[in-house]
This record gives C-alpha cells, sequence and structure tokens, in this order.
C-alpha cells in the first residue's frame, strides 16, 4: 500500500497528542499525589461555624457547631478549649463538633473556641480547629405609661447599646405584657374594673400591621387579668383572672390558654390539671419554671405546687412556702422562703438546702425580696426607716461568704419595687416608683454601673419573676 503525503502529516500528529495526553494525565495524577500527601499533612480544616447569637446570651444549652472539610475521628471534650472559659459539653459526629454550653453567655462579647488533635479517619496528622464567636447584644422591652396628657401607653424595645427606644405597640390602658414567640400579649384596662387580653402578632420586632390583633374571649363577661407569664417556647401563657360579673370577685384563681389550641383560657383545677369549667386553683404567687411548660404555684394556703400547663403530667406536691422568690437563671431550682428560713428548692426531685446568708444580708429591719443570680449569689434589697418615717433601701449583692453594697444610685425620693435579673446574669433591671414617675435602670449586677435607663413601669426580664395576688 502506498502512503500519500497526508498519511505522513497524520501519523505525527497522532503521536504528539499521544504524548500530550499522557504528560497531562502524568501531571494530574502526580498532582493529585501531592494534593493527598499535603493534605494528610495538614489535616482536617475548618469549613463552616453556625450558631444562634441571640440564643447563646438567652437561653441554656445553646449549641455552636463546627463544621470541617472532612470526616473526623471522635472529639474529646478534653480536646475543646473555650475561652473566656465557660462551662460546655462536646459532641462529635461525621464532620461536626457540637459545643454545647450549659448557660447563656455573657452579652457582646468574643468567645474563642479552640479543637486541637483533629484527625480525619486513617490520617495520621492533626490540626488544631479554632473559631470565634460574638455573642449578641441585649435589649428589652420595657413598658412606658402614657403621660399626664392622655396618649397610649407603649411597650418599647431598648437596646443597650445604642441610644433611643422603638416602640414595638401602643394601646390605651397597658397594665402588663409579656413576650410569646413572634407575638405578645398584651392585658389592659378596659375599665369598671375589668380586662381585656390582646395577642399582638410581630414582624421584624414591632406590631405586624398587616395581622389582625387576636382580642381573646374570657371565662366570663366580665373579669379582672392579672399576673401573667408566658412560657419560654411561646406555647402557652396564663394569668390569674377573677370573674367580676356580679360586681365582686369570684372564682379567683389560674387559668392557662394553649396557643398550640383553642386559645380559649381553661381553668387550672384544684388537681393541677387544665379543666374546662372547673374552679380554678386559687393563686397565691406563681410563675413558668424556665425552659418548661410547667408552672411552680404558691396557692393562697401557701402550698406548692408544680403544675403542668399542657396538662400531660399530673401535678406534683412539693411542701409548703410563705414566698416564691424567684428561679436560679434558667435552671429548674426555685429560691423559696419559709416560716424556717431561705431555701433552693430542686424542682426535679424535692431536695431543699438552705440559701447562705452571710453576716450584713439579713440584719436591716427592711429585707425584700432574692432576686437569684447564679446558684450562689443575689441581689436583694434592704432597708432601715429614716427618722421620718420613710424606708432609705440599697441593693446587697450577697455570695456565699460575704455580702456587699451594689453601688447603685437609687432616686431619693422614690422606692425599689422590683429588683429583675437579665437572663444571663449578667444585668439587673432596677424598678423604682415615685409619687410622679417610674424609671428603669439597667446596671452591672457586678458592680453596679448604669447601662441604661427609660421612664418605664416594668421590664420583660420582670415576667420571670413570680408574681400573683399581690399585685395592685
Amino acid at each position: 500500500m502506498t502512503l500519500t503525503s497526508t498519511d505522513h502529516d497524520r501519523r505525527p500528529r497522532r503521536d504528539r497528542f499521544r504524548v500530550r495526553y499522557l504528560a497531562v494525565t502524568v501531571v494530574l495524577v502526580v498532582v493529585g499525589a501531592l494534593a493527598a500527601v499535603v493534605g494528610s499533612q495538614q489535616g482536617p480544616r475548618l469549613r463552616d461555624v453556625t450558631y444562634d447569637a441571640t440564643g447563646l446570651v438567652s437561653k441554656p444549652a445553646q449549641r455552636v457547631i463546627l463544621t470541617a472539610n472532612q470526616a473526623l475521628q471522635p472529639v474529646r471534650a478534653a480536646d475543646v478549649r473555650v475561652r473566656p472559659a465557660a462551662a460546655h459539653t462536646v459532641t462529635s459526629s461525621g464532620n461536626t463538633i457540637a459545643v454545647e454550653f450549659a448557660g447563656p453567655l455573657a452579652y457582646d462579647r468574643s468567645y474563642e473556641i479552640a479543637v486541637s488533635g483533629v484527625r480525619a479517619p486513617g490520617q495520621s496528622s492533626t490540626a488544631t480547629l479554632r473559631a470565634e464567636v460574638r455573642t449578641g447584644s441585649t435589649d428589652v422591652l420595657a413598658l412606658v405609661p402614657a403621660g399626664s396628657d392622655g396618649g397610649k401607653d407603649r411597650i418599647v424595645r431598648r437596646s443597650l447599646d445604642a441610644g433611643g427606644a422603638t416602640t414595638v405597640y401602643a394601646d390605651t390602658g397597658i397594665t402588663e405584657f409579656a413576650r410569646l414567640g413572634r407575638s405578645l400579649v398584651v392585658v389592659r384596662d378596659a375599665g369598671r374594673g375589668e380586662s381585656a387580653v390582646d395577642v399582638v402578632p410581630l414582624t421584624g420586632g414591632v406590631q405586624d400591621d398587616t395581622v389582625p390583633v387576636e382580642h381573646l374571649t374570657l371565662p366570663t363577661s366580665a373579669g379582672r387579668v392579672t399576673a401573667l407569664h408566658a412560657a419560654d417556647d411561646g406555647a402557652s401563657f396564663g394569668f390569674e383572672y377573677a370573674d367580676t360579673s356580679s360586681g365582686r370577685s369570684a372564682d379567683v384563681g389560674l387559668y392557662v390558654v394553649d396557643m398550640t389550641g383553642t386559645h380559649m383560657p381553661t381553668a387550672i383545677a384544684a388537681d393541677g390539671k387544665p379543666t374546662t369549667g372547673a374552679v380554678p386553683m386559687t393563686v397565691g404567687q406563681w410563675a413558668y419554671v424556665p425552659r418548661t411548660e410547667s408552672a411552680l404555684v404558691r396557692t393562697s394556703g401557701d402550698d406548692l405546687v408544680l403544675v403542668d400547663m399542657s396538662g400531660a403530667a399530673a401535678a406534683v406536691r412539693l411542701g409548703s412556702a410563705t414566698t416564691l422568690h424567684g428561679f436560679v437563671g434558667s435552671d429548674t431550682t426555685a429560691v423559696v422562703e419559709t416560716g424556717t428560713g431561705i431555701e433552693y428548692l430542686d424542682l426535679t426531685d424535692g431536695a431543699r438546702t438552705p440559701v447562705a446568708t452571710p453576716a450584713g444580708s439579713t440584719g436591716a429591719p427592711y429585707l425584700g425580696r432574692i432576686a437569684p443570680l447564679t446558684d450562689a449569689t443575689y441581689l436583694r434589697v434592704v432597708g432601715t426607716v429614716r427618722a421620718d418615717g420613710t424606708l432609705d433601701q440599697r441593693i446587697l449583692r450577697v455570695e456565699a461568704t460575704r455580702a456587699s453594697r451594689l453601688a447603685v444610685t437609687l432616686p431619693a425620693d422614690a422606692g425599689v419595687t422590683a429588683v429583675c435579673p437579665s437572663p444571663n446574669g449578667q444585668f439587673a433591671a432596677v424598678v423604682t416608683r415615685s409619687a410622679t414617675s417610674d424609671l428603669v435602670s439597667i446596671v452591672d449586677a457586678t458592680s453596679g454601673a448604669l447601662e441604661a435607663s427609660v421612664e418605664a413601669s416594668t421590664v420583660d426580664w420582670c415576667g420571670a419573676l413570680p408574681t400573683g395576688d399581690e399585685v395592685g
């Protein structure tokens, strides 16, 4: 067979293509091998970090999720360091590491999480994964009464790291409110000793004008609502209700509104079960236990009852107490007072231990309610009587072995009506009232330094404090 010049041209082209193809293939193989070697020497790398900045400062058991670029061998708790130190647990699965914090973290602070000795299965090299987490700043919702010239009461949002306030909702006669998930539940004075209860939808943190306000139907044609509290998850809220339709208060007691159901107030019967049409359990004080659907109730007879407001579990009797002071952070521990002293009450098993009362914490003539900060620290208002009969008050910070005065300046013509810790115990809202005005001062719970103030009668932090028949 005779070869043409064209055939001679094609053969070198095919040969050159084969050479180039082999060369490229060899390069790719070498690059891949080098990458594998380099990767095995470098170890895993951090690909992503996810967390809820607001949740970290307001709720316990919040997680920071670290995601690596490859699967990991199990990570030990000892390999994880958090700075500043914060109690935490560690779990890992696949290419993720979850760092779960025991309690809320400090506001507006950076935390470094370092995970050392991280190794991929089958690899000998290790790496250290580092992530910086910035927690959210805090804000409060405050009830600002209408001025002397009339107008509407306002619920405003006030940030501690910025001046000014944003109106969340305005209406006439607002007496109480509570956060309810993405809504607000608001109690209003409707006149003639009657109350109205509204559920206000929110969007972007303020009233959503495109969605109607829900006006709840109360148990009777006329009644008075006090002691409003809402569950942390927004699934329900409750209040004390007095039937005033006959012109006098009757069937005064605890009611619950299930927001996952009919939205109709249902009486908590004497046995602790939500029961339509029942005579309600009488209330001295009550509040939801943090992070639960249960409520701790001190009845008018000073019995303590742990009530499942959803009705799923039977009520638990926990002895008696003369005062409910509050809860330890977001824990299931209550601070209660009896005829013999003040105690921590473990709501999981009923165990009681004395609250520390070091020298200087109980010697004043006037001893106010305790505001727990941690399981070993609390604030308390104490006072002495002046020559003119008025009360000279001060706030103490009480620890296990010492009590010291918190450096808070209180108005001379006003009395302290409440001290309400922030969810993480870092700050406290000091509520004062004078003959002409109300003031809420947000202070550092350790130093007493003023962080912000607003002319308001209460803030949402106070919703965690048990209330009841003492509400005016």
